[in-house]
């Protein structure tokens, strides 16, 4: 019987083991995806905003321009934020592999707690929370200046008629009045 208990009880381990892997690897897949998607979404808004400036608002009433620099940190800082916990995952990965490293040659050694694992989460939450402040700043900057009707999307005629638009074909040269030839009489008038 008691062979049966033990074999039980090293299945159990074993399925447990198994089981923590899985979830280990889940666990890995999910933080590598998260990191992308916040990078990925960062990198695009910031981008988006660029590109809003200079075909939608190349002219941005400058009471706005607040608004868009606010944007334009809390997105810096965002990604900022995502690249630090990048490195600090990494730091979190060698400290518990120290960790385990002891554990395994001193036997019984109380487990430490991980701080760079404690950076790291609170750097991808305060990425998170800072790209968000970004794009309702941006979006205050965006509606503020479509609200004024900025939009070259929306204009339908030329505010300016001076203004010359497309391809402007060179005037004719105007040949200059000749002068008479030295021997001919006065013209007259």
């Amino acid at each position: 019987m008691a062979d049966e208990e033990v074999d039980y009880a090293l299945k159990q381990h074993q399925l447990y083991l198994d089981e923590r892997k899985q979830l280990v690897d889940a666990a890995r897949e999910s933080s590598r995806t998260f990191d992308k998607a916040v990078l990925t979404f960062g990198a695009a808004v910031f981008g988006a905003s660029i590109a809003f400036l200079k075909d939608i608002a190349p002219h941005p009433a400058p009471d706005t321009l607040t608004w868009l620099g606010a944007a334009w940190l809390f997105f810096s800082l965002g990604l900022l934020s995502i690249l630090l916990s990048f490195l600090f995952s990494h730091r979190a990965c060698l400290f518990e592999i120290d960790c385990a490293t002891k554990e395994v040659i001193i036997s019984g050694q109380p487990q430490k707690k991980n701080p760079w694992s404690t950076i790291t989460t609170w750097c991808n939450f305060l990425c998170i929370v800072l790209l968000f402040l970004g794009l309702l700043c941006w979006s205050r900057f965006a509606f503020d200046n479509l609200r004024r009707g900025e939009s070259p999307m929306s204009k339908t005629s030329n505010p300016n008629p001076t203004e010359e638009r497309g391809y402007m074909p060179p005037s004719p040269r105007v040949r200059p009045p000749q002068a008479p030839p030295p021997n001919s009489p006065p013209p007259k008038k």
